[in-house]
């Protein structure tokens, strides 16, 4: 089909910017509810933008009890991957893996605050003390380093005396190890329920009139719709530039370079038995078991940690530098015992579209029939499952012109979310952890 200006147009009921693990979730929720959907993205692979560099930790603490039970009402359709994508048996799926997390008690009453949520919300933990956390990761140095500094801090190298008070334990967290794949599992049983996927497909610009949306492609395709989702990751702020929305937001998204390092455990480490994920703000990292015997390492983003805010996501170094590197496996070096610091950096480099309190924001705008998922990278993939459907919520008020519905529901166990916690208007909490 052609448009008035003899360009090729295709059209959809709705149009997903961004075919990442949230488009992706988004599209499969529509489709299943029997709406036309088309996913469009810049990329040349499902899942291969800031999803691909994600952790994929799927864990259940949380700061506040909203994120608490979305994260408890994802955590099911994760166990049962295969079921709820409804996948042929010899489709290849992400897999989950349980390891439970450990949250390191050090003092400042976070692991309190943390069993607080997760008590409040019915999710299993428990307090484990100092002999408690070494029968479960016996390779773990238990002493005091903090607070975290930076390793050209003389301080950094000053040997503890102290030993940690324990952890918080959340047995049934874990994570995937593959989150491109993840997408791509999504994507294909999208497509099973007649979702449409159209990729390395640029927008340019947007139009809208008579109560449409014309996305205009780089290639001179002009595809239209009457809903579009904005789910392009660190793209989503240029997105919704192109699109005229974002001035009434109260909420700042930025997109951070953010990398995560490969380590190879110590000789005699079994991370299949052993293996868990760590949340160390004691020394400011964050660390989990990676296939083939190894950690998987990153910032939990202390103070002395340099922010990189990438202006231009199109514009960035993807080399895992030397400087990052020797930050976060030094310190890796200190809480486990017997590490050895690799001689050449392995690791991942990726943008996260982060808001300024770590929170995403789903949402419709000021711009009839233009919906938002952003500030999702980094911390949102343990909830993607659930998203899509909450976001498909937002998506049928959209198209009968309402705004975001006041109230979700989750696809799990039908609990209750507030829509404001992810409004794009709603006041910021400053003092958010970003996990």
């Amino acid at each position: 089909m052609e448009d008035e200006q003899g360009g090729r147009r295709e059209h959809a009921e709705v149009i997903v910017v961004g075919a990442g693990v949230i488009g992706t979730s988004t599209a499969l929720a529509l489709a299943r509810h029997g709406h036309d959907v088309l996913v469009i993205d810049r990329g040349s692979a499902i899942g291969h933008g800031s999803t691909s560099s994600s952790a994929g930790i799927i864990r259940l603490h949380a700061d506040d009890p909203v994120s608490c039970s979305l994260a408890m009402e994802a955590l099911p359709l994760w166990e049962s991957w295969r079921d709820f994508l409804r996948a042929p048996d010899d489709e290849e799926m992400a897999q989950f893996v349980r390891c439970g997390s450990v949250i390191l008690d050090h003092g400042d009453g976070a692991t309190d605050r943390y069993a607080e949520v997760l008590a409040s919300c019915g999710a299993a933990a428990e307090q484990l003390d100092a002999a408690g956390l070494l029968e479960l990761a016996p390779y773990l140095d238990i002493h005091r380093f903090g607070p975290p500094v930076d390793i050209t801090n003389d301080a950094f190298w000053v040997e503890p005396t102290e030993l940690l008070q324990g952890a918080l334990h959340t047995p049934a967290s874990g994570y995937v190890g593959d989150p491109a794949l993840a997408a791509k599992n999504l994507a294909d049983a999208a497509a099973r329920e007649g979702a449409r996927f159209r990729l390395r497909s640029e927008v340019s610009g947007f139009d809208h009139s008579d109560e449409t949306w014309t996305v205009r492609l780089a290639d001179g395709v002009n595809l239209t719709a009457q809903v579009v989702v904005n789910a392009a990751g660190p793209h989503s702020a240029h997105i919704n530039a192109l699109a005229g929305v974002g001035d009434d937001f109260t909420v700042g998204v930025r997109q951070l370079r953010e990398e995560l390092h490969h380590v190879p455990a110590p000789p005699g480490v079994n991370l299949e038995r052993d293996g868990v994920h760590v949340v160390d703000s004691d020394l400011g990292i964050n660390f989990r078991p990676e296939g083939g015997g190894a950690f998987l390492v990153g910032s939990n983003g202390a103070e002395c940690d340099p922010v990189t805010v990438v202006d231009d996501p199109d514009d960035f170094s993807a080399q895992v530098s030397v400087r990052s590197w020797d930050r976060q496996v030094l310190r890796l070096a200190r809480r486990v015992r017997g590490l050895t610091v690799p001689p050449r950096p392995r690791g991942v480099v990726g943008l996260y579209d982060a808001t300024d309190d770590w929170a995403p924001i789903y949402d419709t705008t000021a711009r009839e029939g233009f919906v938002v998922a952003m500030g999702t990278s980094g911390n949102q993939f343990k909830t993607a499952p659930v998203v899509g459907d909450l976001m498909r919520q937002i998506v049928e008020s959209a198209l009968e012109k309402e705004q975001a519905p006041a109230v979700l529901h989750g696809q799990t166990t039908g609990r209750e979310f507030p829509g404001a916690a992810f409004s794009r208007q709603r006041t910021a909490v400053a003092a958010r952890s970003r996990g």
